[in-house]
């Protein structure tokens, strides 16, 4: 099961994930970045500080919610990877695509 939890910010949504984030969580992740857009929440900041472990599956529906988000004129930017997590990122090159932060507070304020 997917956790996360929300967290509004003026000029963007803070999403908190936790825990492990594996292929049985795609569909309720990609559902999330629908409900996302549907509800004109495009500026998306991915708290990755709490989650240990994610794989391939996610890593792709990452990418489809950030060009989801893109298309809508927002993005989606990151923070708090673990070494394992950013690894990941660094292998598939994905961190060219996404926008990594070391802290919140970076992150929230590259929407300004």
């Amino acid at each position: 099961m997917l956790n996360y939890f929300e967290e509004e910010r003026p000029n963007c949504l803070i999403v908190r994930f936790e825990g492990d984030i594996a292929g049985q969580d795609d569909k309720e992740l990609r559902k999330m970045f629908v409900t996302l857009v549907g509800e004109g929440k495009h500026n998306v900041v991915a708290d990755m500080s709490r989650v240990s472990f994610l794989d391939s599956i996610i890593l792709g529906t990452l990418v489809w919610g950030m060009k989801n988000l893109r298309e809508s004129d927002g993005d989606m930017r990151m923070f708090g990877l673990h070494s394992f997590v950013l690894r990941l990122f660094d292998i598939t090159q994905l961190d060219r695509a996404f926008r990594i932060f070391a802290t919140e507070d970076e992150a929230v304020a590259s929407y300004d």
